[in-house]
């Protein structure tokens, strides 16, 4: 599985808190020695001088002046000072807490340093001929902004922005889309299907790009979905009113005819019921083919035989107006296919191919194999269709009536029949365009069953005329 947003929400966040952590890392490592903590050094190295300068003032100068002195060591709120002798005695005249003396003893023991949760206490000793003389220095940690030198400070806030602003530009990359794919959510809900959410993604892929274009499909099948039943009602209504209109004319005159005249209306009326059974027929094979009721039932089975089959039947209505088929294919195409389904949709373009060609017309079939696929195509050299109306042959009950010929005899549901037909196969397809001089041509693709092999170039391949009548 690729998880495409999970590196897009992880890896920035993850690189941002590491190039934070690690400038931390390195400034706090190059300002911090194994010794702890930094602000304290300066102090610590100190002591040694200090505390031989604390004894000789003070055999020099007495508790006044050892006093004086230590009062200018210290820091107010900082750090204070105490010289104490062998025995614990302070020798400036000032009391000595005895949690310092007590930590004063372990710091003698650790390096001249006690860490405690009130403070840090250091000592040192220096001995001279009149005695051993020990320095306490308690030192207070400074403020936060003190203790942290300045340029980590700086890494800091620079690493909070950076970090802010990474955030910010990540949430708004991943939200956007989605509050887009919220509006047209609403849009759909108020019946507005013409929406485009993915019309401003660019290049952008991951999951919620593949979801905004999703949702535009969807909008567009909707859309379609919606039109087509439009035009189906609005077609149905249409067609059916004509026979039903005849009918009822017909049983009025039938009313009113003579024995002599009643056959002739009942023939009417029977040929309006035949029309009218036959117009339903296929007004309901399109509506299941399109909500998908009808299901293709797949066999192998050979293209060559049903193309044989439909253009056998087609020469008898091919008679009638002395159109000429002609069949050109290579043998041993086996396809995977719903027979009847295949049939159906090969047959409809065969008959409107021998219709729009007109008196003494012309038809050529061909049927080669290229590429793992069968290719069937229908050419008549009628008419033609408007470049500009060839997007809309398959929507049902359309009829390029003015360049086709007025009389179509049909309904316009036979290519909408070709294309659910055809649509129902996997990797099926179905193409359509004029030709020059003039004429019309649709071609069919199928998938090739696995392992077949059709003969290629003039091996296997099968011409076969006709002027029009059945073999």
């Amino acid at each position: 599985m690729n998880r495409r947003l999970f590196w897009k929400i992880f890896l920035p966040f993850w690189l941002a808190q590491a190039v934070l952590l690690g400038a931390l890392y390195l400034r706090v490592h190059y300002r911090i020695s194994s010794e702890h903590p930094w602000w304290i050094q300066p102090e610590r190295r100190e002591m040694p001088v200090l505390v031989n300068l604390a004894a000789q003032t003070f055999e020099q100068q007495g508790q006044a002046g050892l006093a004086t002195l230590l009062d200018s060591l210290s820091l107010p709120k900082r750090s204070r000072f105490w010289l104490v002798d062998a025995g614990g005695q302070e020798l400036a005249g000032r009391a000595i807490p005895e949690r310092i003396l007590a930590d004063a003893a372990k710091a003698e023991q650790n390096e001249g340093l006690h860490h405690s949760f009130e403070a840090n206490v250091l000592a040192a000793s220096a001995s001279t001929p009149h005695g051993r003389y020990t320095l306490i220095a308690e030192l207070v940690p400074p403020p936060l902004s003190e203790r942290v030198p300045g340029d980590i400070l700086w890494t800091l806030k620079l690493g909070t922005i950076f970090s802010a602003v990474t955030c910010l530009i990540i949430a708004y990359y991943l939200t956007k889309p989605i509050e887009r794919l919220r509006n047209a959510t609403r849009q759909v809900a108020e019946g507005d299907l013409d929406i485009a959410v993915g019309a401003n993604l660019g290049t952008r892929k991951d999951e919620l790009a593949d979801l905004v274009r999703d949702f535009d499909s969807m909008a567009t099948a909707l859309r379609k979905r919606m039109k087509s039943e439009r035009s189906l009602l609005s077609g149905v209504s249409h067609e059916l009113r004509s026979p039903i209109a005849r009918m009822r004319l017909a049983l009025t005159l039938a009313r009113q005819a003579s024995a002599g005249e009643l056959q002739e209306m009942l023939d009417r009326i029977e040929q309006d019921t035949i029309q009218l059974d036959s117009m339903l027929e296929k007004i309901l094979t399109v509506a299941r083919m399109e909500s998908g009721q009808i299901k293709p039932k797949f066999e192998p089975l050979s293209l060559n035989d049903l193309v044989d089959d439909v253009l056998h039947d087609a020469r008898f209505e091919a008679a009638a107006t002395g159109a000429t088929i002609t069949y050109e294919g290579v043998d041993n195409v086996q396809v995977n296919g719903d027979p009847g389904m295949l049939r159906s949709a090969i047959e409809n373009v065969v008959r409107n191919a021998v219709f729009y060609s007109g008196q003494g017309g012309k038809i050529d079939v061909t049927l080669t194999t290229s590429g793992g696929n069968a290719w069937l195509t229908i050419r008549d050299n009628g008419p033609g269709i408007p470049p500009d109306k060839i997007m809309f042959i398959y929507d049902p009950f359309y009829r390029a009536d003015d360049s086709r010929g007025s009389k179509t005899g049909g309904m316009g549901l036979g290519l909408a029949i070709v294309q659910n037909a055809v649509f129902a196969h996997p990797g099926a397809a179905i193409s359509a365009k004029n030709v020059q001089p003039h004429g019309f041509e649709i071609m069919f693709k199928f998938s090739l069953l696995p392992g077949t092999r059709p003969p290629t170039g003039q091996e296997g391949q099968r011409v076969v005329q006709g002027a029009g009548k059945p073999e």
